[in-house]
């Protein structure tokens, strides 16, 4: 959750001089989390986001990088939280391959 990163990066007070490394830190943890489950059992990564600009964009910023690495994989689904409960809902397999 961004709100969480920002709180732990900045005890939840604007640093925006910060937010390069703060973005860094946020994109390393985010990579490293799908790398996890890239390479092994392949669990839904879920990330909560409020979509503000806290610590200057810092986290949409790590998000958006992030995204635009992983989700163009061939083998890599990036769908909303309400899509993914409404497949569930629906009785939907997961597709093996998204994009």
């Amino acid at each position: 959750m961004d709100y969480n990163l920002y709180v732990r990066h900045s005890g939840g007070f604007e640093r925006p001089g910060k937010a390069s490394a703060f973005a860094d830190r946020t994109y390393d943890a985010f990579r490293a989390a799908f790398d996890k489950q890239y390479q092994g059992k392949r669990i839904p990564l879920e990330l909560g986001f409020h979509f503000t600009l806290m610590n200057d964009g810092a986290y949409w910023n790590a998000l958006e990088r992030f995204a635009g690495e992983v989700c163009v994989k061939s083998d890599v689904e990036c769908i909303s939280f309400r899509d993914y409960v409404s497949r569930q809902d629906a009785g939907q397999k997961q597709p093996s391959v998204g994009g």
